[in-house]
Formats: structure tokens, C-alpha cells, sequence
């Protein structure tokens, strides 16, 4: 099986261990992205790069946005490859795929800021600049409706992900969800015996509404550890109590020890997945978290931790005092994390290309634009206003 993967920017983060595994599957693959970020761990993989590799720092990645669906488009990937397998958060689920050639798409939500939090999106950019911004995001986003029929099939990486893509793309996902160090948390859980701290794991964006946990925290007067970066760092701070601790950044090898010593782990944010959660219940420790998103399918109320119903502190404050760690038993949230395990995605994903090839061959072949449902918008170049040929 010759394949050829794409992943929107490679990058440090969670949607970068999903293109791992996809490498593991396919070692010899290269990998066609619109910016990479130096690695050690990527030094011997084959990365293809857009030309704004040279202008462009990885970390002002979300700059140049408006351009990113010209640059998709004029990406041209092997002709004589079996599959393209994409791992899509915005841009790579619309990479063209030769003519007869099945594209499989892993998704990780649509574009995040062209729909539902374009309003934060934005703030990242000078008030000035704003009103432009979003008639162009305007413009992105119909040109991610119009190419949303490229991928023959998405494999989305929740039911809540696929819901979403029912809804936006009219298309019919499988879901696969993504995956999970259980082992190392695991391992840690059995090690470590649980501490006095609460702990949350987040990015420090607005969006993910970490200050609910802070002033949770602080109103109960409960010790917090808050691992994480992120723009909303120095408010947190402000608004802290005095057994707040903020970590920073945490290393991966870090990460383990810090999870499984926790009373308990908090999560507020709306996630389309949330690997976090996944992770401490693999350490053993229980999760309070807001009851949306993918939390509603990996963590379970009343054996391996609580939803708290509405995204506010005084939510989470009634779900902190009904809080009794006794009433969870570390092995039943150790059992329930081992079915997102590393293992489990890479036999899912592989299950599943197998599939999609065996069809494309029972066809005789895929047309370009295979899968799309008969009211589906055309995704023809020529219709849309970023659409170019390829040079």
C-alpha cells in the first residue's frame, strides 16, 4: 500500500500524535503540510513544506490563513500513490487527490474559526485589521464548504466531530477515536498514589474557559495545579487563590507522573475529543468535567467521574462538594481508557483504509470526486474564487 500523508501544520501538540501514528502505519510516506516546526522527533521523515516554509514563522502560523486555501489547492501529491490519507483540524481535508485515487480524511473538528469561535479567532489580531478578517474568513469558509466532497471518506475523531460533519459537509463519517498514551499514564497511575492537588491540563485560551476552574478553585479554597501556556496566563493569575500553583509547560515525559499524583483532574473545556481526560483515567484518577463535546463519550458519570452541566464555576463548585473520591475505583477508569489506546487507532485506521481500497477496487477505480452524496456542491476548481493551477 503506497500512501502519501498530509497534516495541516506539523507542529507540537495533540493532533501531532495522530500524524505519528499514521507514520508508524506508513513509515515510508512523506508528508505534505503548509508549515513545519523543527523536531528532533521528525528528523528522519520525509516532510514536504509549502514555499512559505521561508517567510513565515511557525509560530505566527494563523497570519497568513487567507492564503492557505490557494496554497491547498495547487499542492499536487504522487500520481502513482495507492491512498492519500489526510489528518485534517482546517486546511488538508481539501487536498486534491489524483484523479482515481481514494482520499481518506481524518478529521479533527471543521475549521474551528470559521464557524463556531470566530469571534476568539479573531481577537488574536489587531483590532484594525478585524472587519477584514472576517469578510475573509467569510471567504474561507465558503471555500471549505465547496471542496468539502474531496475526501472519499472521513473518519472523524468523535461522534461529536461527526455529527458536525453530517451536518456542515453532508457526508457520512466513521469514527475512530484518537490516540492515547495509556500505557505511560497508566504505568504512573500504579506507581503514584493519588496526592491532595486538583489538577487541569489545558491550553490557556479563552475558549477553554479555564478560569471556571480557577475560581472554582479558589472559592473552595482547594489546592489547583494548572499545567498549560497560553494567552490568558496573567489574568488567571490575577483572579488565582493562594493554592494555585501554574506549572507552565509540562514535558511529555512529565506528564504522567504529574496526572496520576492528582486527586482529581478538571477539564472545562468543549472539546471535539479531549485527549486529557482519556489520559488521566488511564492513570486512574477520576475527571470532573463539562458535560459537551467528547466528554460526554469518554468519561462516565458515576464510574470514572462527573459531568458538571453548565460551563460556569458555580456548576463546577456543586460538582466539587458532591465529590467523594472513595465512590470511584481506579481500575474501572483504567479499563475505559484502554479502548482509546495507541494500539486500537493504528488497527482502526489501518481496518479502515483496507476497506476503502478494496471498494475503490470492487469499483474498478474512484472519480476524482468519489463519495460525494448526489445534492452535495460541487468541489470543481473552477467555481471556486481560491482555485489555481498548479506550478
Amino acid at each position: 500500500m503506497k500512501v502519501a500523508l498530509a497534516h495541516d501544520f506539523v507542529r507540537h501538540g495533540g493532533a501531532e500524535r495522530v500524524l505519528e501514528q499514521m507514520h508508524l502505519l506508513w513509515p515510508d510516506a512523506p508528508v505534505y503540510t503548509l508549515l513545519y516546526e523543527e523536531n528532533p522527533a521528525y528528523a528522519d521523515w520525509t516532510i514536504r513544506s509549502t514555499w512559505l516554509q521561508r517567510w513565515v514563522p511557525p509560530s505566527k502560523y494563523r497570519w497568513p490563513f487567507p492564503y492557505y486555501p490557494r496554497l491547498v489547492d495547487r499542492i499536487r501529491v504522487p500520481q502513482d500513490i495507492d491512498l492519500l490519507v489526510t489528518s485534517s483540524v482546517s486546511w488538508m481535508k481539501s487536498l486534491p487527490a489524483p484523479e482515481g485515487v481514494p482520499h481518506l480524511c481524518y478529521i479533527h473538528r471543521p475549521m474551528m474559526f470559521a464557524y463556531e469561535r470566530q469571534a476568539d479567532f479573531l481577537a488574536t489580531y489587531p483590532a484594525p485589521l478585524r472587519p477584514l478578517l472576517r469578510f475573509l474568513a467569510g471567504r474561507v469558509r465558503d471555500w471549505d464548504l465547496r471542496t468539502s466532497q474531496r475526501p472519499t471518506l472521513y473518519a472523524a475523531n468523535s461522534a461529536y466531530t461527526a455529527q458536525r460533519v453530517r451536518e456542515l459537509y453532508r457526508q457520512e463519517p466513521v469514527v475512530i477515536h484518537p490516540p492515547v498514551r495509556v500505557e505511560d499514564f497508566e504505568q504512573a497511575g500504579i506507581r503514584t498514589q493519588a496526592g491532595d492537588y486538583f489538577l487541569t491540563v489545558l491550553r490557556l485560551e479563552s475558549y477553554k474557559r479555564v478560569d471556571i476552574i480557577v475560581e472554582a478553585c479558589a472559592k473552595l479554597d482547594l489546592p489547583l495545579k494548572v499545567a498549560g501556556r497560553g494567552p490568558e496566563m496573567e489574568r488567571l493569575k490575577a483572579m488565582a487563590g493562594p493554592k494555585t500553583e501554574f506549572l507552565g509547560f509540562v514535558p511529555d515525559q512529565d506528564l504522567p507522573a504529574l496526572v496520576a499524583g492528582c486527586k482529581a483532574f478538571l477539564f472545562s473545556a468543549e472539546e471535539d475529543f479531549g485527549i486529557a481526560p482519556v489520559e488521566a483515567q488511564a492513570a486512574g484518577r477520576p475527571v470532573l468535567a463539562f458535560g459537551a463535546g467528547g466528554c460526554l463519550e469518554t468519561v462516565l458519570p458515576g464510574k470514572t467521574g462527573l459531568h458538571f452541566e453548565r460551563q460556569e464555576a458555580d456548576s463546577l463548585i456543586a460538582a466539587l462538594e458532591q465529590f467523594q473520591p472513595d465512590d470511584f475505583d481506579p481500575e474501572h477508569a483504567r479499563e475505559h481508557a484502554r479502548s482509546f489506546s495507541e494500539a486500537s487507532f493504528r488497527r482502526r485506521l489501518m481496518e479502515t483504509a483496507k476497506s476503502l481500497l478494496q471498494g475503490s477496487s470492487a469499483t474498478g477505480g474512484l472519480a476524482p470526486e468519489a463519495g460525494r452524496p448526489q445534492n452535495a456542491p460541487s468541489t470543481n476548481g473552477s467555481d471556486s474564487s481560491y482555485s489555481g493551477s498548479a506550478r
